[in-house]
């Protein structure tokens, strides 16, 4: 992973300034406000793009392969107290350990459909949950519970919406670009799509949607970690709508489009 932005100052050892940096390699966070998109490492998205303004605070974090971690976290994040709707996607390694995301707000995340197992990785899948109409605040945590050895990637995105109108799941092997299922909508609404691709663990990877999809967060980094892309759009009528992907590598992907009025 490559650590730009990292700047060791004069008080540190060359020593102390390696074992800091393999520690920010097993786990690290990268995580979105309602005004900045990041990336991996913490640097702003090269589009520069803003999430519309429905969509409120959003964070992504990962563990790589054996990173230790028995629960992992995003960041404190400033939700709104009533009103919104939580969107929470996991990929992970190892299949069997899927359970509900938590938060210190009470609230209870209901599965979206099922997990769904790679058809390359029978053993790793990804699942989707929302919490509709949920409690937040400052200082909003949420969690997901991991095997210590355990890949895993969270991304949870904030949408100003009472309930999810529509949801769908879709796995595409080895294609160039990939296109989502539609949801339909009733009005207005918010739509989050959330790619995770199944290419191997060599070399950084690319993700990028089309038809007016914003990347707000993602994972794209070379080596044992689940790799996913985050990103939203509004519609301001009723309809139906998919989004398409193109990666780099060509790789297959499973795909989650949801829809929140």
């Amino acid at each position: 992973m490559k650590l730009r932005g990292v700047r060791a100052t004069s008080l540190v050892s060359p020593r102390w300034r390696l074992v800091w940096i393999a520690f920010l390699a097993s786990s690290w966070v990268a995580c979105g406000s309602d005004k900045t998109s990041l990336s991996p490492d913490g640097a702003a998205l090269p589009d520069g793009a803003s999430p519309p303004p429905s969509v409120g605070t959003h964070a992504i974090v990962f563990q790589r392969l054996n990173g230790g971690l028995s629960t992992l976290s995003t960041p404190a994040l400033a939700t709104t107290a009533t009103g919104s709707t939580l969107v929470v996607s996991v990929g992970r390694g190892d299949f069997s350990a899927f359970a509900a995301p938590t938060d210190n707000k009470a609230n209870t995340y209901q599965q979206l459909g099922v997990a769904h197992t790679y058809t390359r990785y029978p053993s790793s899948g990804t699942a989707v949950y929302a919490v509709a109409n949920g409690a937040g605040g400052p200082g909003h945590v949420i969690s997901a519970t991991t095997p210590p050895s355990d890949e895993i990637t969270l991304a949870a995105v904030e949408v100003k919406g009472t309930r999810v109108a529509d949801f769908q799941w879709s796995e595409v092997l080895m294609d160039r670009p990939i296109t989502s299922e539609q949801v339909t909508t009733t009005g207005p609404a918010t739509l989050v799509a959330f790619w995770w691709g199944d290419a191997g663990v060599n070399n950084d990877k690319t993700a990028v949607p089309n038809n007016g999809f914003t990347v707000i967060d993602s994972v794209l980094s070379s080596g044992e970690l689940v790799q996913s892309a985050v990103a939203v759009k509004a519609v301001s009528a009723a309809g139906t709508y998919d989004v398409t992907w193109t990666a780099t590598p060509v790789q297959g992907a499973q795909l989650w489009l949801v829809a929140i009025e």
